[in-house]
């Protein structure tokens, strides 16, 4: 199995997750990873700064006031907060983050790797839940087409 897969698979068990930039527009990445992870029954912790619920879920402002630290965190955000924001994962003491496709910047990854975080970019998480369905099965079957060893 490839190094990335491999890591795909570990976040996926993660017990628990952080989504920063749920967003309640249902076209938007961080709405579709939301309720895709709700109906797989995920235990998520949404981190929005206004909103009190989306989809049902209670949201919190950031990281610092959830009730619980969350095992992995997932960043649907422009890459200008992602720098940011993988500082404070550092300080929260989390060691694992999924830059979602569109997230990711080099700054952020090399922090992330240099403070020995676990982190996975430029993959979109949809494709790697089970039945995430179209287009996401589609864009998989291909990832695992030009992924195989």
């Amino acid at each position: 199995m490839n190094l990335l897969l491999s890591q795909i698979e570990e976040f996926i068990m993660l017990r628990s997750y952080a989504i920063i930039g749920v967003s309640a527009q249902k076209k938007k990445f961080g709405n579709m990873i939301l309720k895709n992870m709700i109906y797989r029954g995920f235990k998520l912790y949404p981190i929005h700064k206004k909103a009190g619920y989306i989809e049902g879920v209670k949201c919190f402002p950031d990281l610092r006031s959830l009730p619980e630290k969350p095992e992995g965190v997932i960043l649907c955000v422009k890459p200008e907060e992602t720098e940011k924001l993988v500082l404070e994962i550092y300080d929260a003491d989390i060691k694992n983050v999924w830059m979602q496709q569109g997230s990711e910047s080099n700054k952020a990854v090399e922090f992330c790797v240099i403070n020995d975080i676990r982190v996975i970019s430029g993959q979109c998480m949809l494709m790697f839940l089970n039945n995430p369905g179209f287009p996401h099965n589609l864009h998989h079957w291909v990832w695992n087409l030009s992924h195989k060893n």
